[in-house]
């Protein structure tokens, strides 16, 4: 008789460990797919946009500036924001930011390549980009923005390389560009992590100050026409990048990627509030200085007081600077991962609101409000002419906008599930 070798019975214990291996491989196989599902949605709308002009979108003569130029801005200081926290840690020798040095790092990376991509869609003809530098106007404030945009990404780009190098050369990846990991070679790169920090900080405050002043420098609109429209861009910056980085570390943690204590959420948390807090203050200065005086020039402002607009800027007061801050300035709750997360995600929606307001209270109304208005090119009560025109964004925006959304998804995935994401813990 052969012998038969007894085969032990699975434990329950073990069979769920099993299952709890093979799960969130499946759930990322599922997660890529409906990205990748996604995209292709996107990229239907785009060829038909592209196909058909801009006069599919909810953008007219009055609104020429829409959804793409409203997530470019949000996506521009969610970037900075990202690489101003990465940056600042090590300059001032904070330690504690070290466990999401990298995360900052590529959100920041990832953030502006969704940036620079929503640009084209907002073209209508993208491959009219290349007039950028074929006819260069050196006065005009979206050529620099445009420039340090390229810049901005590529600096990112190296940034994260440099964080990861050394772990890719210890694996043996090709990635790391034939580097090794000798005591001179590590010297080197903390030295060069230190001439990157010394950059990425000016330049990502560069960025979105650059950004702001395409919208402050227009002395045509008294809705924008205001010095204080960098340091509110900056500080907004501040609160949606701590605000997505703090988000996206914790969902990190949770999978198993990076690791590090309720302390640094606590602390993170904490500096998330004062940032809320300054611009809640930039807010009340900017208001205030428009409104008291009752001149012509804050007839802007005024309009954001009035219906249709009242509930998107109580939306941006109350819910997304107000209530955040309560919560984080009350110390039990900001000893909470889950009411951390909480308030981040609410002031990262926040910000949006705040940039949805900039741009709808600035183009709604023309400069020159005489009958018939401007020609908008759909009739409206038997007239192609409108003398205002309250921006909806259309379904084919809303599905480009969700396509890139879900690229932005897939390139940050890939880039966490790839590369090491943990710093260690000494040189």
């Amino acid at each position: 008789m052969s012998a038969v070798t007894p085969v032990a019975p699975t434990s329950p214990s073990a069979a769920a460990a099993a299952g709890g291996r093979r799960r969130p491989a499946a759930a990322l196989v599922t997660w890529i797919a409906v990205l990748l599902a996604l995209m292709g949605v996107g990229v239907a709308a785009f060829a038909y946009q592209f196909a058909n002009g801009l006069a599919v979108t909810g953008m007219r003569n009055i609104v020429m500036w829409g959804n793409y130029i409203l997530f470019f801005m949000f996506f521009v200081g969610l970037s900075a924001g990202g690489l101003i926290v990465a940056s600042a840690g090590r300059l001032f020798g904070v330690k504690a930011f070290k466990p999401i040095t990298r995360l900052a790092v590529l959100e920041a990376t990832v953030a502006v390549m969704l940036a620079a991509t929503f640009i084209l869609p907002d073209l209508g003809r993208p491959e009219r980009i290349l007039n950028i530098p074929l006819y260069f106007n050196p006065t005009s404030p979206m050529v620099w923005d445009i420039a340090i945009v390229m810049i901005y990404m590529a600096m990112s780009t190296f940034y994260v390389w440099l964080y990861a190098r050394a772990d890719l050369a210890r694996r043996g990846s090709w990635l790391a560009l034939g580097t090794g990991t000798s005591p001179s070679a590590m010297a080197r790169e903390e030295r060069a992590k230190t001439v990157m920090a010394w950059i990425a900080l000016p330049a990502a405050i560069m960025l979105h100050s650059i950004t702001a002043w395409i919208f402050g420098l227009q002395i045509s609109r008294g809705f924008w026409y205001s010095s204080i429209m960098a340091p509110m861009f900056i500080a907004s910056a501040l609160v949606s990048g701590m605000g997505l980085v703090i988000i996206l570390a914790l969902v990190l943690r949770r999978l198993g990627r990076i690791s590090f204590t309720d302390d640094l959420v606590a602390m993170l948390g904490g500096l998330l509030g004062v940032f809320v807090a300054v611009e809640g203050f930039l807010l009340l200065a900017e208001y205030l200085t428009a409104m008291y005086p009752g001149a012509p020039e804050g007839d802007a402002v005024r309009r954001m007081l009035m219906f249709p607009y009242l509930p998107l800027f109580l939306f941006e007061v109350v819910v997304g600077l107000l209530i955040p801050f309560l919560i984080l300035a009350t110390r039990r709750l900001r000893s909470r991962p889950g009411w951390v997360a909480l308030a981040s995600g609410i002031v990262v929606v926040g910000i949006f609101v705040h940039r949805l307001n900039l741009v709808l209270n600035g183009l709604s109304y023309p400069n020159i409000l005489f009958p018939p208005g401007l020609p908008i090119g759909t009739p409206q009560d038997g007239s192609s002419f409108a003398m205002t025109w309250f921006y909806v964004p259309t379904i084919v925006e809303w599905l480009i906008v969700v396509g890139v959304l879900a690229f932005g998804g897939l390139l940050f995935t890939a880039a966490a599930w790839f590369l090491p994401m943990q710093e260690p813990e000494a040189h």
